[in-house]
Parts: structure tokens; C-alpha cells; sequence
């Protein structure tokens, strides 16, 4: 179905996103302003995961019944 490999391909996205973000945080040394923004990245990417990549979670053991 078109819908499971776009919410795959999101599910794929949202990780990279959150590695980068992740990422940049460690890059981010003593800088003060982007430790904050990188961290509201993070919790957004949060949602992401909460909302698209669990999702694809739920779906792997379903398709295995």
C-alpha cells in the first residue's frame, strides 16, 4: 500500500533528523543559544517519533501474524 512506504519513508527521515540534531548538540560546545534551539528540535522530533515512527513500530508485528 502507497501509505505504508510513505510512513515508512517519513519513519526513516525522522531518525536521520533526530541524529542530526543530535549531532549538532554535540557540536555545540559552550554555545548556549544553539544547545536551546537543538533541544527544542529534539522534543519536536520527539512528537515525530511519537506520532509517525511508533506507528511503524505497532505495523512490523502486525504484518507478521
Amino acid at each position: 500500500m502507497e501509505i505504508d512506504s510513505q510512513i515508512r519513508e517519513m519513519d526513516a527521515r525522522i531518525k536521520v533528523l533526530g541524529q542530526t540534531a543530535r549531532e549538532l548538540l554535540d557540536a555545540a560546545g559552550d554555545v548556549e543559544a544553539v544547545r536551546r534551539n537543538v533541544k527544542r528540535i529534539l522534543a519536536s522530533v520527539r512528537m515525530l517519533e511519537l506520532n509517525v515512527s511508533d506507528l511503524c513500530e505497532l505495523e512490523r508485528p502486525a504484518k507478521g501474524r
